[in-house]
């Protein structure tokens, strides 16, 4: 009897794990983009009047730089190349009358704290820091081995600093002065990548679980403020990165998303961005990583063998 009674109550243990399990997917997929109500006024709730984003001169970061200057918000783009940032910097203040935007001009391969106090924080410190976008990424080419990815040993090395110590410094440059206000939002760019061990994609899977991780820590670190750090996992987005040229359903383009990840802030620590890929996201978190991790790995080994057939075609017409 005592066996049976064990056996009954754990499976209604099951049933209402696997029914809050349901009830949290879907309100992850519905409430963030049918039903909460987005912050109204975003510049009044982080507290300052810049927004700051790092690899703001293309796809999901011009275009959140975009959005964010259409909220009021004036912009400081970071990225390397300066004709770009001066050309985003025109494209900006043609969207948005009045609008100020800064530019600062940084290789983000470069590691050096020095150089980021010297270049970043001695412009920063003089403005008030509302928003931060942490978005300057690198990928491969194409999914490949470790040991065969093109550009080899600097092309990892980049990646691996570009991934990860910008968002960590620039987080710190920012929450050191959100933290004496008590006030603030972080936007940390991570990927769909992060959700599993993806073989192909090694280093850049790796980098963006570290961006996961980070993110995760810091709102342990700020909890009880009044400062948003959040954490926003695309999936594919139509851009030069992505090596996607049509938007769909699936692959929004960036303006699109863009528009649809900021008015998630302040209800979601933990996004996709969208409702499409918040769907994708879901649905990535229920399916067992045993099943779900060769099937990643057969997509990619795809996407390998179609990026080298191109490669050799273009070899040929050369």
């Amino acid at each position: 009897m005592s066996c049976c009674c064990t056996v009954t109550w754990a499976g209604y243990a099951l049933l209402v794990w696997l029914a809050f399990r349901l009830f949290n997917t879907v309100r992850n997929i519905v409430y963030p983009y049918f039903i909460a109500a987005p912050i109204s006024d975003l510049v009044a709730f982080s507290g300052g009047k810049w927004a700051v984003v790092t690899g703001s001169t293309d796809g999901i970061g011009k275009a959140y730089a975009t959005e964010l200057a259409r909220k009021g918000f004036n912009i400081v783009l970071i990225s390397r190349t300066q004709a770009r940032l001066d050309s985003t910097k025109k494209e900006i203040e043609a969207v948005k009358s009045g609008v100020v935007v800064k530019t600062i001009s940084y290789d983000f391969t470069d590691p050096s704290a020095e150089h980021y106090r010297q270049k970043i924080v001695s412009e920063l410190d003089k403005l008030d820091i509302g928003v931060l976008v942490n978005n300057v990424g690198m990928s491969y080419d194409y999914p490949e081995k470790l040991t065969a990815v093109t550009g080899g040993l600097d092309v990892l090395s980049n990646i691996a600093v570009i991934n990860t110590v910008p968002t960590t410094l620039m987080s710190a440059i920012a929450l050191t002065q959100m933290a004496k206000r008590n006030k603030g939002v972080v936007i940390n760019i991570s990927s769909g990548a992060s959700y599993n061990q993806m073989s192909l994609w090694a280093v850049y899977s790796a980098t963006k679980k570290y961006v996961d991780w980070l993110s995760a820590i810091l709102r342990l670190e700020f909890v009880g403020t009044g400062i948003v750090i959040q954490t926003v996992n695309p999936m594919l987005v139509a851009t030069k990165m992505a090596q996607i040229k049509k938007t769909s359903f699936i692959a929004p383009g960036p303006d699109q998303f863009a528009r649809s990840a900021l008015r998630t802030v302040g209800i979601m620590n933990e996004t996709n961005g969208c409702f499409s890929h918040q769907i994708q996201g879901e649905i990535a978190k229920l399916i067992p990583s045993i099943l779900l991790t060769p099937f990643l790995t057969k997509q990619s080994i795809g996407i390998r063998a179609k990026a080298l057939r191109k490669r050799e075609r273009e070899a040929k017409d050369d």
